[in-house]
């Protein structure tokens, strides 16, 4: 059954599917290619009559996966299509004849190189069955959406999540959305977002509440860093470090030179530290769009209460690309405990602490998932509680593990997905699943998880403790979900003063 909703741009179509209304393949901003590249996200075009919007549109030119070595990620986090024509977003709401009911606007990770707003593992069913307008969007990745060229060219890829965020408070009123309630929500690169736009003043007024799942605000550079990243790609390409020397470079080309590039940039024994933050393509702070780091100014973001958290084991999967998620020689995690500042008193504090962490591999995938993740975190919530202790943020840690995975290690980047969507019915339908999530997975855990994130778009209130320096109150996802006074404190006060 069709359904039908007018945008400022002209009507579109979309479906009705379990009672639920979905439009896909929505544009915020125009094709951002062609004489358009390397610029700032331009309005729509208009169209006359009737668009379709029943079946998802290209994502981001990106690499495609086809190297097999996951086919199960690949198939459930990735787009099916990639074109130009990306600036769009997809929606799912209960009704869109209905007022004013609470917005969530999703934003993919995927290493700011990959990924796609209606890719199987974001859709908005649930949020929407539980009544919420849910709205995802795509955005530029990789070169066309992250390198530093100046000239007005900084961060587009965040300028694109602007764009579609303006969108939202032009026209989500005719999906049935408030636009003054509007929550934002990201995991991974998505996380990162959810920070860089609690930063960014442009940013300001477009959403009242913000989610980051596995974030950093570590992870941007300065234009001085940026400017290098740019130098270094315009030698592969064979063009000047400039706007127009990179306008002579086809998006193909760009787009094959994603993964050998960043493969590069995850090597530590070529570049030092800087590769743990895993991917060459970050935002840049310093600029008109960004003019301080996430951790200074998003920890005093006015005004927006936030909900941030991690996976306990947020770093084996990389490990695992790695080839290390079975072993680690000891002359390797010997350098990459060196690189990541491991001390001796962290040392003791994963030896004695509640993990009772002895092993070396495990020793460094929990080193660098606090290094990159848990404790700039946990910084972040520190600066605002001491900065703005009236905005309420709130902590949470997803500690159930995958079988897949070494016990101990199995609570992997991105596992909490399925979960916070309390969507495992459809993934359970896709090949390899049951190697991921086994063959029971908790419900309880996807109805906790999905509840808290619905009802703090309704209320602000997720339904735990907010966290303060006194009790440090955590939320633990698990089979049996529980809050937790200061979780991370062992491994906490020893980072203190290093990360």
């Amino acid at each position: 059954m069709r359904v039908r909703a007018r945008t400022e741009s002209g009507e579109v179509e979309g479906l009705r599917e379990s009672g639920l209304a979905v439009f896909r393949n929505i544009p915020f901003a125009a094709p951002p290619f062609g004489a358009r590249r390397f610029s700032p996200p331009q309005p729509p075009a208009k169209w006359r009559g009737v668009r379709d919007a029943t079946v998802s549109g290209p994502a981001a030119p990106q690499p495609a996966d086809d190297s097999g070595a996951n086919p199960l990620a690949a198939a459930y986090f990735n787009p099916t299509t990639t074109g130009e024509d990306c600036l769009t977003l997809e929606i799912w709401t209960p009704e869109p004849g209905a007022a004013s009911l609470p917005v969530m606007v999703w934003i993919h990770g995927g290493g700011y190189m990959s990924g796609s707003g209606s890719a199987i593992a974001h859709t908005g069913r649930a949020f929407a069955r539980d009544g919420i307008v849910h709205v995802a969007l795509n955005y530029r990745l990789g070169i066309d959406g992250f390198i530093h060229l100046g000239e007005g060219t900084d961060n587009l890829g965040l300028r694109d999540q602007v764009a579609g965020l303006e969108w939202v408070q032009r026209n989500i009123a005719a999906f049935g959305g408030d636009p003054s309630n509007v929550t934002i929500f990201g995991q991974s690169a998505g996380g990162l977002s959810v920070m860089h736009l609690l930063a960014m003043p442009s940013a300001k007024g477009l959403f009242v509440r913000a989610i980051a799942q596995s974030g950093t605000p570590v992870a941007t550079v300065s234009v001085d860093e940026a400017g290098r990243v740019t130098r270094r790609l315009a030698k592969r390409l064979g063009v000047a470090p400039t706007r127009i020397g990179f306008m002579g470079s086809t998006v193909a080309q760009t787009v094959a030179q994603t993964l050998p590039f960043a493969l590069d940039f995850v090597n530590p024994f070529r570049h030092g530290s800087q590769s743990f933050l895993l991917s060459p393509y970050r935002a840049v702070h310093g600029t008109p769009t960004l003019p301080e780091p996430p951790l200074v100014a998003a920890a005093a973001a006015a005004g927006v209460p936030l909900i941030v958290g991690t996976t306990r084991n947020e770093t084996i999967g990389f490990l695992k690309i790695l080839g290390r998620a079975d072993d680690i020689n000891p002359l390797v995690g010997w350098y990459f405990k060196w690189m990541l500042g491991v001390t001796r008193a962290m040392k003791d504090a994963y030896r004695g602490g509640p993990r009772k962490i002895t092993s070396t591999l495990r020793l460094v995938e929990a080193a660098w998932t606090d290094w990159l993740f848990r404790m700039p975190t946990l910084r972040l919530l520190e600066t605002r509680v001491a900065t703005a202790p009236s905005v309420p943020s709130w902590l949470y840690e997803f500690h159930w593990e995958s079988p897949e995975l070494p016990a101990g290690m199995g609570s992997d980047h991105a596992l909490e997905i399925p979960f916070m969507r309390d969507d495992l019915a459809t993934l359970r339908t896709m090949a390899g699943s049951a190697k991921w999530l086994g063959s029971h997975p908790p419900a309880a855990l996807a109805t906790a998880m999905h509840g808290a994130w619905v009802r703090f778009a309704r209320t602000g209130d997720p339904g735990w403790p907010a966290y303060d320096l006194a009790h440090r109150k955590t939320m633990i996802f698990d089979a049996t979900s529980e809050v937790m006074s200061d979780a991370a404190g062992p491994e906490r006060q020893a980072w203190k003063g290093h990360r």
